[in-house]
């Protein structure tokens, strides 16, 4: 382990019950302010008077979904630029839809099929490479419109974007930590792109959950087995910060997946390895530092068996 290495604090969700102030206590984060970030919220960014309640700490909102909003209000360029990468997004999205609904039928039926062993244990795991292409092509793709995006929209032409870069530097370089809240992960993720976020998220403290713990792993994860629309397939949405890799991280899992059900269990594990699906649930935690677990409450991880079962300390 290297105590030198910014901690990593991951929970799942914090209501009705928060425990972001023991997680943080027990984290050894140095007193003093941090910086938060409740761009996921949308219109309600910056209603963190419970936390500040919650935390006792000085926290201050920088304001990223209110920023986008103020920048894209001065450059009509750069709205007109992002709003056609958000078109492309989008229909990128539904043309993965599209195939992977079809990959995902065939993969679940065969998982569950009866036959000789070998066999079937051969075309299960093409079944699930098929599946993992398909992710891969679908997150190359994805980065592919952001890159293009970036180019020509970066801080080095918008004078007014690396303006709102350098207050947002700022603010981190005085506080102790940067707080990533849930809300809407698409919306959290672009907005943390866009001012450079993610990049100061890889030398500090963060503390995160929901949709801030999903938007730190290396490929963004979507998943509801109880949607009211019906079951989904699991789908990556976009490339995370990678801030915290080798892990998916599932919020809410015990409302949101049927981990009962050890064929789909299974199937889920692995398919995302080598990564490790790790379920977090309101009060449960877990802490690194650099890539060594060295606390946990309740977390639980699926396994390729099927199997949920506690993750331990490293």
């Amino acid at each position: 382990m290297n105590a030198t290495a910014p901690v990593r604090v991951l929970l799942g969700p914090q209501s009705p019950e928060p425990n972001v102030a023991q997680a943080v206590a027990a984290s050894g984060l140095p007193d003093g302010p941090l910086a938060v970030v409740s761009a996921g919220w949308q219109e309600t960014e910056g209603d963190i008077d419970e936390m500040r309640s919650v935390l006792a700490r000085q926290l201050e909102d920088l304001h990223l979904y209110r920023r986008e909003e103020q920048l894209l209000a001065a450059l009509p360029e750069l709205a007109a630029a992002a709003r056609l990468r958000q078109e492309q997004l989008i229909e990128q999205q539904r043309l993965y839809r599209l195939r992977l609904k079809q990959l995902s039928l065939a993969a679940r039926q065969v998982m569950r099929a009866d036959g000789d062993a070998d066999l079937l244990a051969a075309e299960q795991r093409h079944a699930i490479a098929q599946l993992r292409a398909l992710d891969r092509h679908h997150l190359y793709r994805t980065e592919l419109i952001w890159r293009r995006f970036s180019s020509v929209n970066g801080p080095d032409l918008h004078p007014e974007l690396a303006r709102h870069i350098r207050e947002i530097q700022d603010i981190v370089d005085r506080s102790n930590g940067i707080v990533l809240t849930g809300g809407n992960v698409a919306v959290l993720i672009n907005r943390l792109r866009l001012f450079e976020v993610d990049r100061m998220l890889e030398v500090n403290n963060v503390v995160a959950w929901s949709a801030g713990a999903m938007a730190l792993t290396g490929r963004i994860v979507l998943f509801h087995d109880h949607a009211p629309e019906g079951r989904r397939d699991a789908e990556i949405l976009c490339a995370g910060c990678n801030t915290v890799s080798g892990y998916v991280f599932l919020p809410d899992a015990s409302r949101r997946l049927r981990k009962a059900d050890r064929q789909r269990v299974s199937f889920f594990s692995r398919r995302f390895a080598p990564d490790q699906c790790i379920a977090l649930d309101t009060g449960n935690e877990l802490q690194l530092r650099g890539s060594a677990i060295v606390r946990v409450n309740g977390a639980r991880k699926l396994g390729s068996k099927g199997r949920v079962s506690a993750v331990k300390v490293k």
